[in-house]
């Protein structure tokens, strides 16, 4: 298996966190995931913020490039809505790209989902994170093995990918380039018995061309995300309506009604007209409309 290396984490600095509200779980004590047990070098001493019931099994790990691609994010928030709609917690890593993603996704559709950093939990990064950081406490779990005030390097977060496969029962890499972070996610867990997940993508796109790679020598492709519950012997639910906050539900609602121009999705809603093209737009990203050249809008799914 490959050594971890370093990842370049670019020259944003780490933001310290107020009050963090962590405690240290250390290996032996009652609350320590067996799971990490399997690795061939587990933390002595976690330090956790938040509840362990975030990463309870079933759980899925959901990782992929910082720098995704609208199909990359919109696969990434629609695998993680469906593990949280049937109980699965989502296990990533809190970088941008796919991870925030899949954190938020998960999130939004009312799930379980942890967060494990390459820094100490009284740090924010990436600092453009710290709501979503903060929310994760919240509803959550943030797990470090980075003592409180460490604001970790460049090594430390191709380590962290070790807990995070490890605290999974499968890991679905969305889109990584090559010498991805998240190949290393998928090599740890592979090593560990875990099954790997990839989810295809087009053979000109950079950002996926490590998955690809992946896929293509010992993947198994994830063609939908409901694949990956059966892997986990969970039953479908019911389909649902998406899980959409109270503007963007306002602007769906609309949509559903017949309403096809932005400026009627205003009026009607009684949102400005600038918001309304952000909901727009982030509706588009999820694949729920589609916005045909005239600037007229439609469902792409049932309403």
């Amino acid at each position: 298996m490959r050594s971890f290396f370093p990842e370049k984490q670019g020259a944003a600095p780490v933001e310290p966190a107020e009050h963090s509200g962590q405690r240290a779980v250390h290996r032996g004590d009652r609350d320590y995931p067996s799971g990490l047990e399997e690795l061939r070098d587990p933390p002595k001493t976690l330090w956790v913020r938040g509840s362990w019931l975030a990463a309870a099994a079933p759980a899925v790990a959901i990782v992929g490039t910082r720098h995704a691609s609208p199909y990359g994010l919109r696969v990434a928030k629609a695998i993680a809505e469906c593990c949280a709609r049937h109980g699965v917690s989502v296990i990533s890593g809190l970088a941008r790209g796919i991870d925030g993603a899949a954190h938020e996704a998960a999130l939004a559709a009312g799930g379980r989902t942890a967060a494990v950093l390459g820094t100490a939990i009284d740090h924010y990064y990436p600092r453009g994170h710290r709501p979503l950081q903060e929310r994760i406490a919240r509803e959550g779990l943030l797990v470090s093995e980075h003592a409180p005030g460490d604001p970790g390097h460049a090594g430390s977060f191709p380590r962290r990918n070790r807990i995070i496969a490890a605290l999974a029962a499968a890991t679905v890499v969305v889109e990584a380039p090559e010498d991805s972070g998240a190949l290393i996610t998928a090599e740890v867990a592979q090593a560990l018995g875990r099954r790997v997940y990839v989810v295809p993508n087009a053979i000109d796109v950079p950002q996926a061309r490590g998955s690809n790679a992946w896929l293509h020598k010992q993947g198994t492709a994830l063609l939908r995300p409901e694949d990956v519950l059966a892997e986990l012997q969970i039953d479908l639910l019911p389909p649902q309506g998406p899980v959409l906050s109270d503007d963007a539900a306002l602007c769906w609602d609309a949509i559903g009604q017949g309403l096809q121009e932005p400026s009627l999705i205003a009026q009607h809603t009684g949102l400005a007209p600038r918001r309304v093209a952000a909901l727009l737009a982030m509706l588009e990203i999820d694949g729920l409309v589609t916005v045909e050249a005239g600037g007229q809008v439609r469902p792409a799914v049932g309403v």
